[in-house]
């Protein structure tokens, strides 16, 4: 077995950050997770929040099985020295500016490259200084990405002849109408990692130790790759299709509409952004 340990942040759930090569980590490297609960005393999570985090992470230590040593700690810094010491340690780019000081600072660690964006910090960074003076505008990085990936597009023009069908897709909701009526979506099924988590979540509550917003309720969001994939598939094939005339429409008893919910997934690391678009590509 490799002797580096790669570190998977709570963020980075995704067969993608384990993709072994150049820039990556070896492919048989030991892989270290670490349940940092002073994460949740940082700032107050809301309890749903707290739920999905802490049920995907143990999913997928679930699915590494022995290749992955969780540690759960009161703080990063002690995790690494109980599960590691000062052995060497690989870890993708982090998303927090707090964590990227913690891996830079620690010695014999390296910074592998972000994993999980379609546009790389180098490519953004060389984009934004060929702007020059110039205003960094959505719009036109909108349309630099899909000339730089060939996403919908006709040679250099976009498909169809329009970059975007913003005027089109502004329509209120049907008069009187309570709810779109779209295909419903993607719900996923607790199991034993989810009561476990709930029941630590209340042990840490009754103790004073740590304090939410709200309450959680049945997990509504994908908490591994399997319910992320389904997701996905279930957005679409059953709801894209009905998305775009209503995006910008609100109805106060229907708070999903036609919207993916697949940014959690996303924002964990369960499904990459470019996979996302090919699926949309392919309907």
């Amino acid at each position: 077995m490799a002797s580096t340990w790669h570190w998977l942040f709570g963020d980075q759930l995704g067969p993608h950050f384990l993709a072994p090569g150049e820039p990556g980590p070896a492919r048989d490297a030991p892989v270290l997770m670490i349940e940092a609960r002073s994460v949740f005393r940082r700032r107050r999570f809301h309890r749903a929040k707290a739920h999905l985090v802490l049920s995907a992470m143990r999913h997928r230590a679930a699915e590494l099985g022995d290749r992955v040593r969780y540690v759960r700690a009161e703080t990063y810094r002690e995790g690494l020295e109980r599960a590691v010491g000062d052995r060497p340690v690989t870890v993708r780019h982090p998303t927090s500016w707090a964590a990227l000081r913690l891996v830079r600072g620690r010695p014999a660690t390296t910074v592998l490259p972000a994993a999980g964006f379609l546009v790389p910090h180098e490519a953004f960074a060389r984009w934004a200084a060929e702007r020059g003076d110039r205003a960094l505008r959505q719009e036109h990085f909108y349309r630099w990405v899909r000339r730089e990936h060939d996403l919908l597009m006709a040679g250099d023009e976009p498909a169809g002849g329009r970059w975007n069908l913003d005027r089109e897709n502004r329509e209120p909701p049907p008069p009187g109408a309570r709810a779109l009526d779209a295909p419903a979506p993607y719900r996923p099924r607790e199991n034993d990692i989810d009561e476990e988590v709930r029941h630590d979540l209340d042990k840490w509550e009754r103790s004073g130790d740590v304090s939410f917003v709200g309450r959680d309720g049945p997990r509504r969001f994908p908490a591994s790759r399997r319910e992320a994939l389904a997701a996905l598939h279930r957005f679409t094939t059953r709801r894209l299709a009905g998305f775009g005339a209503h995006e910008d429409a609100m109805l106060a008893a229907d708070p999903v509409m036609s919207h993916s919910l697949l940014s959690a997934s996303l924002n964990l690391g369960l499904l990459d952004p470019a996979e996302c678009v090919e699926r949309a590509e392919e309907e």
